[in-house]
């Protein structure tokens, strides 16, 4: 049976009138939602320990696209619902991989094939006013060795309309953005973009936790304008970041290093965070070893249910941490439940 979704907007899209500041610009700094910034809000309590995300099903990728070639690795990047399947991208290819909500092989569930690009996409968002899509290519070389993320748009029928770059300079393309929202403020879009990395950086620098960063651009004819960076909140402590949905006043992004889902509320006019949120744990196994260690993508079923993908395991994944034990969950598409 197909999984029922409630009318509470779709996800990865806010539609919301803003703050603004005296000369007219966005008013978006990062607080605690009664106008105090991030300095004062470091010392506010962690949040409340750790619990366990509950498993609801979960499926092999290549075992729902039964017509696919054989010899394809799916390594899963984003996922997005929509209301007859789930969407899921890949970083190693440009194809789209349409899922149905019951994780059960059929003939509706299908691989499209995309323009031929050498690299695949990191995330997918969906732009509802517009009725685009937008797939984020995480990093394309430019001058001075530095990188820029690309944000490709498609339309109803996944037909190419155009692909502008993200202003934002990475040193490599290694760590970029992870994951893509969108949102439309008086009638003007803006995206949303994960950094991987603590501070977007890359390296041992990228790994020190609680940098975790948002970076927001606004649609111009050329290009995504960089309008400001979001901090979140010092309590989210991830080595890294590899996913993130939005739905109305609620954000989660995932951690795949930490195996862990981190949930928090945010103010819709300043975006600014109303709590320092909860952490939640991907299940581990009895001896609480890491099963979900490549989790990437993740959107909103429900208010208290997740989809998720996962990625291929690493080699030195599979050399330092048990990769027979990751290999179990690794290019397959999760549903949990949030206690």
């Amino acid at each position: 049976m197909a999984i029922e979704f409630p009318a509470w907007g779709h996800p990865l899209f806010v539609d919301i009138n803003p703050d603004r500041d005296d000369d007219g610009r966005l008013s978006l700094e990062a607080g605690d939602g009664n106008g105090r910034m991030e300095s004062e809000t470091e010392n506010q309590p962690n949040p409340q320990p750790f619990l366990a995300l509950q498993l609801v099903q979960e499926s092999k990728i290549a075992k729902l696209l039964p017509n696919a070639p054989s010899n394809l690795d799916f390594e899963a990047s984003g996922v997005l619902v929509r209301p007859n399947n789930f969407l899921v991208v890949f970083d190693n290819m440009t194809s789209i991989a349409g899922i149905s909500h019951d994780l059960i092989p059929n003939g509706l569930n299908a691989l499209v094939g995309m323009a031929k690009d050498e690299v695949g996409f990191e995330g997918i968002a969906y732009n509802h006013s517009q009725q685009r899509y937008y797939l984020l290519v995480e990093a394309r070389k430019r001058k001075r060795d530095h990188f820029q993320a690309q944000i490709v748009e498609y339309d109803d029928s996944f037909r190419f309309v155009e692909s502008r770059s993200a202003d934002f300079l990475f040193k490599d393309d290694k760590k970029g953005f992870e994951a893509i929202g969108c949102m439309r403020r008086n009638e003007q879009d803006y995206v949303l973009a994960l950094c991987e990395g603590n501070k977007c950086r890359s390296g041992k620098k990228g790994r020190k936790p609680g940098g975790g960063r948002i970076q927001l651009f606004e649609r111009h004819k050329k290009q995504w304008s960089h309008v400001t960076t979001i901090k979140l909140p010092k309590a989210v402590k991830f080595m890294d970041y590899s996913g993130m949905s939005i739905r109305q006043d609620r954000v989660s992004i995932v951690s795949q290093e930490n195996s862990e889902l981190w949930v928090g509320r945010f103010n819709e006019t300043t975006w600014s965070w109303r709590d320092d949120g909860q952490v939640y744990r991907f299940p581990r196994d009895p001896d609480g070893r890491i099963l979900y260690g490549n989790v990437e993508g993740v959107d909103w079923v429900t208010p208290n249910r997740i989809v998720t993908v996962s990625d291929r395991v690493k080699k030195e994944q599979t050399e330092k941490v048990g990769g027979e034990r990751l290999e179990e969950k690794d290019q397959s598409i999760h549903i949990f439940e949030i206690p």
